[in-house]
């Protein structure tokens, strides 16, 4: 009688686990299709310059913190605040706009122009970034 007890509680084991393993598996297949679905979404919603001008916001915001931080030896002589970006009307040139104007030199300029490139993806040939026009 032990024995068939033993038994008996291997197979509703057995089950379970069976159970267990089937909702694993459409857990994974939901999660599977959620992704793609989220996915295909923003592929079709966002363009390649809204992901751009991102990526250079991004990138100029942190370049301001790293010039007030006195980083690289770069010192303004007063806080700098970034103030935005906008596009050209062919959107091939991104204007970043920082003030107090007055304190931004070449050294300063050179920094965030090179900082937006080598911490982004962007093309060089392709978009031309001119910090406070």
């Amino acid at each position: 009688m032990a024995l068939k007890k033993i038994r008996n509680r291997k197979l509703s084991d057995i089950k379970k686990a069976q159970i267990s393993l089937e909702f694993s598996f459409l857990f994974l297949v939901i999660m599977l299709v959620c992704i793609i679905s989220i996915s295909h979404f923003l592929s079709q919603n966002f363009t390649e310059e809204d992901r751009v001008i991102n990526e250079v916001e991004n990138s100029a915001k942190t370049a301001v913190i790293l010039i007030n931080s006195g980083y690289d030896g770069i010192n303004p002589n007063a806080t700098l605040i970034y103030g935005g970006i906008s596009w050209s009307e062919d959107k091939r040139e991104l204007y970043i706009y920082i003030s107090p104007k007055e304190y931004i030199t070449p050294n300063i300029r050179n920094f965030i122009v090179d900082y937006i490139y080598n911490s982004t993806d962007i093309n060089r040939s392709k978009y031309t970034i001119i910090v406070d026009p």
